[in-house]
């Protein structure tokens, strides 16, 4: 048991710092493997989440610490190119926190988007509390569904992948609704 928390926080490790492993398919089986009593709930959750961080941190300190010219070179590892920096640093500038905390529910983006809070220096404390809250949320959400739907779990993973098109939409909703609700407070 101890080596399936281990295989989940470094595969999370690794979709956290934006390599093709996505929570889409890990999460659900936490829930699954809940459900048949081989694993527990919260603690799979909250290895995945705290694995998730890891890699975002990672990505953080890349970007703070080698900067543009080192994403420029080597982003594509990652599946990041100019053109996707330059948009996650808009994004970035525009909303900042809220940008960190939204697009963590974004398929693709969600490991990105630490990348230019490093570049932008951003508070270290600040980008963690709104990293970890919003791989919490998602991570929750994902397990939730995969032991709720135990039974149909590899089903539920083909349809996450297959639709997490209507996931980037729900993330973009999600950064709306919270930037709107920051200009109204103002």
């Amino acid at each position: 048991m101890v080596y399936s928390y281990a295989l989940i926080f470094g595969l999370m490790v690794l979709e956290g710092i934006g390599f093709p492993v996505p929570s889409e398919v890990i999460m659900p089986y936490v829930g699954y493997f809940s459900r048949l009593g081989s694993m527990d709930l919260a603690g799979g959750i909250t290895v995945g989440t705290l694995g998730s961080l890891v890699g975002s941190i990672i990505d953080y300190y890349v970007a703070l610490k080698l900067g543009l010219p080192f994403l420029k070179k080597y982003g594509r590892a990652i599946r990041l190119n100019e053109g996707k920096l330059a948009l996650l640093n808009k994004w970035f500038d525009r909303h900042g926190a809220y940008a960190v905390f939204g697009f963590r529910f974004v398929p693709e983006i969600r490991a990105l988007i630490s990348l230019p809070a490093g570049l932008a220096r951003m508070n270290l404390a600040k980008f963690v509390v709104f990293t970890a809250l919003g791989h919490l949320i998602w991570d929750t959400l994902l397990a939730t569904l995969g032991y709720i739907y135990y039974a149909q779990v590899g089903y539920l993973t083909k349809l996450l992948e297959t639709y997490s098109a209507y996931l980037f939409v729900l993330g973009v909703v999600v950064v709306a609704v919270l930037l709107a609700y920051n200009l109204l407070r103002k």
